[in-house]
């Protein structure tokens, strides 16, 4: 029994009962939907998409706040297990509802499926750190996403599949649910029980309450916040691609609502490849800068799916493009949640990223009825309304999150075109002068300097970065007329940063020159800046040399 439940095979199982898990809230959700167009008409398909999503998203936000206090508390194990007999029993009341076709019924159902989902979600992330080594988090997160995406795939193949060779004989597909909930609480017995982190925390009915809290705790550490933001949009986005698909197939390319569903089977295609992918390249780190990159290729895909929306083939190839870019999107920000978080506070830190991922599935469904219901446009023309709220989203999460961007861009991309050599590595208490580089020599220090803010003169609109503070790791300070004023500012703000960061890097013009800045340092007080130290660069052919120096103030 104990190498059954091994460190190594508790994974397996972990990935199992995911998998099924999944599989069952798609089918189930999709049988539903399916159900009710059936039987109120095609015509109401996106208003019935609007409730079925919203009814489905509700119990995350009720419930995450308390579902991820109880994984700090008890054993995860004991809860996955728990839900998995919770789900056999909705499973198993969802015939008698199909029987009846009442719509209120099916919605409580779907609402009760989901409420166990919502308590499932913190202990089957919290738990991962527990049973895998810290540097592969990010390929078991891959690994978990791409079955979770691969059991979309399935479900919603055999969801379309059922209803079609049944002659949407519903009943046959609700029996089916229930053998996958007896599958997946057989599969969640062979996850090995941990000991609980018996965390002193109580539920607090005020979940809004605790969720802001938890929150607050994300704020103070360094790129946790904006990481649970990314993950969050990722639910948003890809809530509001899941909804739309059947109205755009049924609008844009003549399918039935149940092809609409295979339709989607693209997307859930990339979405499975690109988790993989996600996770063999992060390889023992998690690269926060591969998903800010994709997030852009995302926008640029779901306005071509607007574009190109009548051409069938063209619309598989951007719905797995999608996919898969939305793979690559999501495992490094939940890789990072996992990682960062601390260990008696993942639980609660887990699930308020999940509610305020499921905030977004809500809004998503919020956002479909107001294009389509109140503002009657098109299902592409939602797609290409999405791709300019995910372009902007790109903008402002790489903003927020550039020192990791910069360093994965300049690692994996620029280093494939350049070769750089580096002597004489500063400490991190420098202050380091570049004088007349350029922005290229500026941004391949993000590959072998860690921790790095540049700091340089100009004006605003005209001068990169453009707007000041919008990067974090590049500061555009205003050009005074004198050079003194401008090294006053300029010095000014780089010490008041100094002290939450490990390398400042001056980037100046060749107005200036080594004098200047050894004279003003000679003028001020030198102890606020003890170690000032000099950057050449000099480049040969693809090879860019940095050297660095001291000189004696």
């Amino acid at each position: 029994m104990n190498s059954f439940k091994s460190l190594r095979h508790s994974f397996k199982f972990l990935n199992a009962t995911q998998f099924l898990g999944a599989l069952n809230d798609n089918v189930f959700k999709l049988i539903i939907i399916y159900l009710l167009i059936n039987t109120q008409g095609v015509e109401n398909s996106s208003v019935i998409l609007s409730t079925a999503g919203a009814v489905f998203v509700i119990p995350f936000l009720l419930f995450s706040s308390a579902a991820g206090v109880l994984a700090d508390k008890i054993s995860k194990t004991n809860i996955l297990v728990s839900m998995k007999i919770s789900e056999i029993v909705v499973m198993s009341l969802s015939i008698i509802a199909i029987v009846m076709q009442s719509a209120l019924f099916l919605y409580i159902l779907l609402f009760f499926m989901a409420m166990q989902s919502a308590i499932f979600g913190p202990s089957k992330y919290g738990i991962i750190p527990e049973i895998v080594s810290p540097k592969n988090v990010s390929k078991a997160n891959g690994a978990l996403n791409s079955l979770t995406y691969l059991s979309i795939i399935v479900g919603t193949f055999l969801a379309s599949f059922i209803t079609d060779v049944t002659n949407k004989n519903f009943v046959i597909a609700g029996i089916f649910c229930v053998i996958i909930s007896i599958l997946g609480f057989i599969s969640s017995l062979g996850i090995i029980k941990k000991v609980p982190k018996r965390s002193r925390k109580k539920i607090n009915p005020l979940f809004i309450y605790e969720i802001y809290k938890t929150l607050v705790i994300c704020s103070r550490k360094k790129y946790l916040i904006s990481s649970v933001l990314g993950s969050a949009f990722f639910l948003f986005m890809g809530g509001f691609v899941q909804l739309n698909i059947i109205p755009f197939a049924i609008e844009s390319l003549d399918l039935s609502e149940v092809g609409g569903g295979y339709l989607f089977l693209a997307t859930a295609i990339g979405i499975a490849t690109g988790s993989l992918v996600a996770g063999k390249l992060s390889k023992d780190r998690v690269e926060i800068g591969m998903a800010c990159l994709s997030g852009f290729f995302l926008s640029l895909i779901l306005i071509l799916l607007g574009i190109f929306s009548s051409f069938f083939t063209i619309v598989i190839i951007l719905l797995i493009l999608l996919g898969f870019f939305g793979g690559i999107f999501l495992i490094p920000f939940d890789s990072f949640i996992q990682v960062s978080s601390p260990d008696k506070k993942r639980g609660r830190i887990v699930a308020a990223a999940n509610f305020l991922s499921f905030i977004g599935v809500l809004f998503a469904s919020i956002f479909l009825y107001l294009l389509s219901g109140t503002l009657q446009l098109s299902s592409a023309a939602g797609f290409v309304i999405m791709g300019i709220v995910t372009l902007l989203f790109s903008i402002f999460i790489t903003g927020r999150m550039s020192e990791l961007f910069f360093s994965y861009f300049a690692r994996k991309i620029l280093l494939k075109f350049f070769r750089v050599k580096v002597t004489n590595i500063p400490s991190p208490s420098s202050y380091i002068v570049l004088i007349n580089g350029s922005w290229l020599h500026g941004i391949l220090m993000f590959s072998f300097l860690p921790n790095l803010k540049i700091f340089t003169l100009g004006n605003v609109l005209r001068d990169f970065p453009y707007f000041r503070g919008f990067l974090n790791s590049l500061y555009l300070i205003k050009r005074r007329k004198s050079k003194k004023a401008s090294l006053i500012r300029l010095f000014a703000k780089a010490h008041k940063y100094k002290r939450r960061i490990n390398f400042v890097c001056l980037l100046l013009d060749k107005n200036f020159n080594e004098f200047d800045i050894v004279n003003f340092i000679k003028n001020q007080n030198s102890s606020k800046y003890p170690d000032i130290t000099f950057l050449d660069v000099k480049k040969r052919n693809n090879i860019i040399t940095y050297s660095f120096h001291k000189k004696e103030v």
